[in-house]
């Protein structure tokens, strides 16, 4: 099963450890039987029907007394949709280890589908808040876990920065920014929203207006305000790195606040996953192995395309470094230009002073789509229903190359458009071809211009006509051809970005109608 969401956590100051996994079993047993007034579920398995025509199974058990005198307790609810045909199955597991010295807790969501294009929404169990509202001080690492949001007046601000810059800090913090003009009065509602679904993995915090200023002072570029959203992850700050912690804009929140949430909430939870359990929780995984966690044989097939994957993996780390290759040739060349010139300062001054330019990274494809969003949309049209299924894109192991690849791919159509406007007179294949700094390659498995007649005359057009800007197309749909492909290791889960070149229209850039996953747009092959 693929994991959603994890929160860990360990509290020093229990100290009733067996009352503590008490009053986590009962708070259990009301979430999992929907019942407040519940009677704490003894040892054992239990199936039950809820409302839905849902089906409930539970496994509690305890964790015997080791001679350390170390307790423990697990949790286990997975739920079905008995007329699913996509058979879907979602499951939480709790376990919480008292070591004698300190409490430990392990909570995490996990699904699994027949079904690949699943829409997943992603955030905490409601259980977890009462979890942390027990009596105790529940941290990870250096940071204090608390579920709710935070609003800071001014004068608490350097309290803030403080806990961003600090390196022991472990856990996300969402800040969020008061715009100068919410007529819908949304804003006020954006922090709950997200606290809701982060609980346990993240902090959220709220600056209102004279607060954004006192950031704005002591961060510069690496505050927020204006409405937007930004989310700093763990690690300390750095002004070369402010791509990393990543912003949201105050008009993407107010014109698609769910989507923007949905995003936000994804991005923390992705990387909550990313924890390592530690080996205090060793007691329950040696010796339970769910059922759907197991691992068998592979059939001749499977591995026939896990050898063609390899392969084919090969076959591009070989493609992309001949490309660093030229690319660092073409900076050696550079260098000595502008040497020759007096001005080597240039070559140094530019290496990693971003300032607010664009990043020359990001961290997954959606970061890829926000960034674009962000800085290339005087080149770049995204549709808003453009990004689709991206799920298993984000939690896949090359979730970060993909993304960084994706972002290149989007630079490089930015940087068409602008040629277009130099006066260049062909297409995005015959400006790739012609060698540019920004250029994608031009090669059969990583650029198609078109579609084969099969695809374009034949029941698979449909999946083509995607959507666009109204003034490109009165219907608010065109046909796509054009396509991107991101990666040709990865299967039918690798990415594709179609796009429309309307730089000879009334647009002028080029717009992008389908970000997503291969099997999303099948081909004959497919």
């Amino acid at each position: 099963m693929t994991v959603v969401y994890r929160a860990l956590w360990k509290d020093e100051t229990q100290p009733n450890p067996s009352q503590y996994l008490q009053a986590v079993r009962e708070i259990f047993s009301s979430w999992a039987l929907e019942d407040p007034s519940a009677a704490p579920l003894e040892d054992g398995s239990y199936t039950f029907d809820l409302a839905g025509g849902r089906h409930r199974s539970v496994n509690v058990r305890a964790l015997p007394a080791d001679l350390a005198g170390a307790v423990g307790l697990e949790a286990i609810v997975r739920d079905q949709v008995l007329a699913d045909p996509a058979r879907t199955e979602w499951a939480t597991v709790i376990r919480v280890v008292g070591d004698g010295t300190s409490t430990h807790t392990w909570v995490e969501n996990r699904v699994e589908s027949d079904d690949p294009s699943l829409r997943v929404q992603v955030g905490r169990p409601r259980l977890v808040d009462q979890m942390l509202d027990l009596p105790g001080s529940p941290i990870l690492g250096g940071s204090r876990l608390v579920t709710t949001v935070m609003s800071l007046a001014p004068d608490e601000v350097p309290a803030l920065v403080g806990l961003l810059e600090s390196s022991s800090r472990t856990l996300p913090v969402v800040v969020c920014s008061e715009p100068a003009e919410d007529a819908a009065g949304r804003w006020a509602l954006w922090p709950d929203r997200i606290a809701r679904r982060v609980g346990g993995i993240a902090l959220v915090v709220t600056l209102p207006t004279a607060s954004v200023a006192a950031l704005s002072d002591l961060l510069g570029s690496l505050a927020v305000w204006g409405g937007a959203v930004r989310t700093y992850l763990p690690g300390g700050l750095d002004a070369n790195e402010g791509w990393r912690h990543r912003y949201v804009p105050g008009y993407l929140m107010t014109t698609r606040e769910d989507a923007m949430i949905d995003r936000i909430v994804f991005r923390v939870a992705q990387l909550s996953t990313r924890r390592r359990v530690t080996d205090v929780f060793a007691p329950f995984t040696s010796t339970t192995v769910a059922p759907s966690d197991s691992v068998g044989g592979i059939s001749e097939d499977e591995a026939e395309e896990r050898r063609l994957e390899l392969e084919l993996a090969r076959e591009e780390h070989d493609n992309l470094q001949r490309e660093l290759g030229a690319a660092v040739g073409h900076l050696g060349r550079l260098k000595r230009a502008l040497s020759a010139e007096n001005k080597l300062g240039l070559f140094w001054e530019t290496l990693s002073d971003l300032g607010n330019d664009i990043p020359d990274q990001v961290d997954d494809v959606e970061d890829a789509i926000l960034s674009a969003e962000t800085y290339l949309s005087d080149q770049l049209a995204i549709h808003a229903d453009a990004p689709r299924e991206l799920t298993g894109i984000l939690t896949a192991p090359q979730a970060v190359s993909w993304g960084n690849t994706t972002w290149r791919g989007f630079r490089a159509l930015a940087a068409f458009v602008d040629a277009r406007r130099d006066g260049f007179a062909g297409n995005f294949y015959d400006w790739c071809k012609s060698g540019p700094p920004l250029g994608w390659p031009a090669t059969p498995k990583k650029l198609s211009m078109t579609e084969s007649e099969t695809v374009r005359s034949g029941g698979l057009a449909g999946a083509r006509m995607l959507p666009v800007d109204r003034n490109v197309s009165s219907s608010g749909r065109v046909e796509m051809l054009a396509h991107l492909k991101i990666s040709e290791g990865g299967g039918n889960l690798a990415p594709r970005v179609y796009f429309y070149d309307d730089t000879a229209g009334t647009t002028v850039k080029v717009h992008v109608g389908f970000v997503g996953p291969h099997y999303l747009m099948p081909n004959t092959r497919s």
